[in-house]
Formats: C-alpha cells, sequence, structure tokens
C-alpha cells in the first residue's frame, strides 16, 4: 500500500467544539441568548416578535474568521432586490472591508460568522473577512420558509459562463531560417504545438482577481515555516531565512492587505499546499493528495498523477513526491494551462497580449504590466496597482510567473512531459537593448499569450489560485 504523506497543514484547522451554538442578538446589538442545536423559522419569529425587530444570529463554528472589533463606516452599500436572484447570491468584495447590504424587503434574521450589526430591519452592516476565499451570510424573510445565501467573493472574481466564445492556443511566429542557432539555443520549433482554436466554455468558477501575496501565504502556512531552517544550499537557505523573517514580522491572524507584495518565491509543491490549506480552512474538500513514490524526476504519469519535485518550507531526503488530484474535491487548486489561457486573455479573442500586440509604446504596456529591472530577486511589488483585463484580473503579466498545471498531456516539446510550466511572465524585465544582452529587442515586447517558461525542477514563482463551482 502506497503511504500517504500528511504534510504540515492539520494544525491550520481548529477544533470544533461546539459547531451548532448560535447567539442572539437583537437589533440594538444586545446579546439576547444562545441556541444550541439547529436553527429553526418558528423559534427566529419568536425571538424576533418578543425583541420587535430583525435578529442577528452569530455563528459559533470552528472557522474563525478574524476583524476588527469595530466596524467602521461602510465602505461599500449593496442594494439587493430579492427578485434578483433565487435562494444564492454571489457579491465580490475586498478584504476588509465594511460594507452595508440593505433587501428591498423587511428582514426576520440575519446568520453569519462575520463582525456585524443591524442597521435596520433590512439593513445588515459587516466586516469583510481579511484573508481571501468565500464567507455566506444566510438571510430569513417572514413570509418564506427557506434561507437565502448571499456568498461574499474575497478577492476572487466570480466568473459564471455559459457557452462563452474563448480563444485558447497560440499562434507561433516562425523563426527566420537564417537565425536557425537561436532555434536551436531555445528549442524552438517551426511548428505550432498548440494552435488557436475559438471553444465553447460553460462553467461557473472563482478566480483570484491577483496573485497570491506574501502575507496570504506566510498566515495560512504559519506552522509549516521552521524557526531554525537547516538547509545547507545557500539559495534555499536565504529563501527560508526570508520566509522566517516576514513570519517574525506579522503577527498570526492579521490583516493581510490587499496591495501586499505578490509572492515570487513559491515552489510547485508549496502552492499546492497553500491551495490545501485555503480549501480546509473553508470547510472544502482538499484538492490534491500527496503521496511517497522513488522517482528520478518530474512528470506527467497519467491524468490527475504527477511526480514533481519535493521542495517546500522543510529538508527531505527524498527529492520528488507524487501529486495525485482529488475528483471529489470541491477546494481550491492551480489553474490548468487552457484554463489560464482563458482567464488570462479575459473574452480577448484576437490580441496577442492585453495590450494588443509588440508593436505597441511602451508607456501603454506599463498601463497593464509592472516591470522592476534589476530588483532583487527575493522581493516583490504590491499586487493591483495596475489596469485588470477584462475578466478583471490583475498583473496577468509582468509582476510574477505564475505556476500552471497541464490537465494530462503537455503538447511542449521544450517542455518535456514535465507536469506544469510559468505562464505570464515576472517583472525582472529588459526594458531597453543591452549590449551583450542576447535578445534582438527589449524582453517586455516577448510577453505574451503564448510564452511560457519551462517549469525544470525547482523553478520559483507566484501563483494565483481557482474553484469550479459547477
Amino acid at each position: 500500500m502506497k503511504k500517504v504523506l500528511f504534510l504540515a497543514i492539520a494544525s491550520l484547522v481548529l477544533v470544533n467544539v461546539n459547531a451548532h451554538q448560535y447567539d442572539m442578538f437583537d437589533i440594538n446589538g444586545k446579546h439576547r441568548g444562545s441556541i444550541d442545536g439547529g436553527l429553526d423559522k418558528s423559534a427566529l419569529e419568536e425571538f424576533a416578535k418578543k425583541n420587535q425587530g430583525s435578529v442577528l444570529v452569530k455563528r459559533n463554528i470552528a472557522k474563525k474568521i478574524y476583524a476588527n472589533k469595530k466596524i467602521g463606516q461602510a465602505q461599500k452599500n449593496l442594494d439587493i432586490k430579492r427578485s434578483s436572484f433565487e435562494n444564492e447570491l454571489w457579491i465580490e468584495v475586498e478584504k476588509n472591508e465594511s460594507v452595508k447590504a440593505c433587501f428591498d424587503s423587511r428582514v426576520l434574521a440575519w446568520e453569519t460568522s462575520l463582525n456585524s450589526k443591524i442597521y435596520n430591519d433590512s439593513c445588515l452592516v459587516f466586516q469583510t473577512p481579511i484573508f481571501v476565499g468565500v464567507e455566506t451570510i444566510d438571510v430569513y424573510f417572514n413570509e418564506v420558509e427557506d434561507s437565502y445565501k448571499i456568498n461574499l467573493s474575497v478577492g476572487m472574481k466570480y466568473l459564471e459562463m455559459k457557452k462563452e466564445k474563448v480563444l485558447l492556443g497560440y499562434e507561433e511566429k516562425k523563426y527566420d531560417s537564417r537565425n536557425k542557432w537561436v532555434n536551436v539555443l531555445y528549442n524552438k520549433q517551426e511548428r505550432n504545438e498548440d494552435p488557436e482554436r475559438i471553444v465553447s466554455v460553460s462553467g461557473t468558477y472563482l478566480v483570484d482577481k491577483y496573485p497570491v501575496t506574501n502575507c496570504e501565504i506566510t498566515q495560512l502556512l504559519w506552522d509549516s515555516i521552521p524557526m531554525n531552517p537547516s538547509f545547507k544550499n545557500k539559495t534555499r537557505r536565504k529563501l527560508a531565512e526570508k520566509w522566517l523573517l516576514r513570519k517574525r514580522w506579522n503577527t498570526r491572524g492579521e490583516n493581510c492587505v490587499t496591495q501586499d507584495s505578490a509572492a515570487n518565491t513559491v515552489f510547485l509543491l508549496q502552492a499546492m499546499e497553500y491551495a490545501n490549506a485555503r480549501s480546509i480552512r473553508e470547510g472544502l474538500k482538499p484538492y490534491y493528495i500527496f503521496s511517497a513514490i522513488n522517482a528520478n524526476e518530474e512528470k506527467i504519469l497519467s491524468k490527475g498523477q504527477y511526480v514533481i519535485g519535493y521542495l517546500d518550507f522543510s529538508m527531505h531526503k527524498e527529492k520528488f513526491i507524487q501529486v495525485s488530484v482529488n475528483d471529489s474535491s470541491d477546494g481550491y487548486r492551480l489553474p490548468y494551462y487552457n484554463e489560464w489561457m482563458m482567464f488570462a486573455r479575459g473574452g480577448d479573442l484576437k490580441n496577442k497580449a492585453l495590450w494588443g500586440d509588440s508593436s505597441v509604446a511602451f508607456e501603454e504596456v506599463s498601463k497593464y504590466a509592472r516591470f522592476a529591472t534589476g530588483k532583487n530577486y527575493f522581493e516583490s511589488e504590491p499586487v493591483g496597482q495596475l489596469q485588470p483585463n477584462g475578466y478583471g484580473l490583475y498583473d496577468i503579466f509582468g509582476l510574477v510567473w505564475e505556476h500552471v498545471l497541464f490537465e494530462e498531456k503537455n503538447p511542449f516539446v521544450a517542455l518535456q512531459n514535465h507536469p506544469a510550466c510559468l505562464k505570464g511572465g515576472n517583472n525582472r524585465v529588459v526594458s531597453d537593448y543591452k549590449v551583450g544582452k542576447f535578445y534582438s529587442e527589449p524582453y517586455w515586447k516577448q510577453l505574451n499569450y503564448g510564452y511560457s517558461k519551462a517549469n525544470l525542477g525547482g523553478m520559483m514563482a507566484g501563483f494565483r489560485l481557482v474553484r469550479k463551482i459547477k
């Protein structure tokens, strides 16, 4: 029997000692008692009648949502019509926002674990979570038996696609025969390994608006970051010390600001560990299963079965680890190659890059992609500073490379059946031509949807997560 490796994420989950306890507050914010067991409409109606107003029900659950104790003035106002949705509504918010949500009819009760208070009989003011993810608010009305659910998509885009036309693939430029030595050096083929094609896509996705930040990783993988790094390799030791510094500079459970610095020194395995940890935090089933394997290279074994480098925050005797996909998972994961192409294009069916193509001026490109030539490799820039693409996703180009998995088959000869590649391009670019550089033009002109960097061995990069809802 194959040995399954339980990586250090169990301590992230708080013990659920009283999952069915509810604290009840009246419209003035006064605590009016608790209910053990399930909620029912008759109990809520009786409580609301007794206290002459709407009821706020605070869930006492395992998942702890950290937020400021005092709710500030609402930064966002939401006017919601009950007729605009059936039983479920998705609303996009940022981290740690104060929001006032108002319905067009009287609310019997609000049920949530968020820091919140009743504004009046149809409005609730609440503080959004401080981490990227999803939180819910259940809303009960007087004349209906069933509750309505408000899903807060925190730092993520909600994309519902119904037979939407998207462009996949990329038409590679055929190289001049006079420059064959360049083709050989970069292992370029005078054929298109991933031809452009328009396909119809149906599905509902949650996609990170920004690359995952250093703060998000530090907070969620807190216990995985060792206090005494023991790496002998100079680069690995320096990297471990940098993560340790971030841990020392932060307080566990502290708010991660939206415009934190993008993580750019993450190994593929660490990105998967983070995805599983985010799933567990929300009570979802993790997407990745890790197992010991005797192997000597990274490769795709079959659909949903990979061998990748055993590289994370700690030292390991084994150089490789097997990763299997849990098909029954409802949790977070890395995007697959075609999904990244779809999300990155943001509905565009013709351009080679977000700004058009390489003929545009650098000033136009820099509206969408941040470049910082010569910046320290262990440092990065803040996310979300520039313009988003058509789907509202930021920093697709120019900030960090992004880890992207192949679902079943890797079509690229240069990537040699590796399970992943890096997409998007980072901010360490040659913005101007320099003597002695290999490129005949600035590096930023080469950035496009088709440009990929082979993720060979222990490549460090950034990433963003997705979750397919249906």
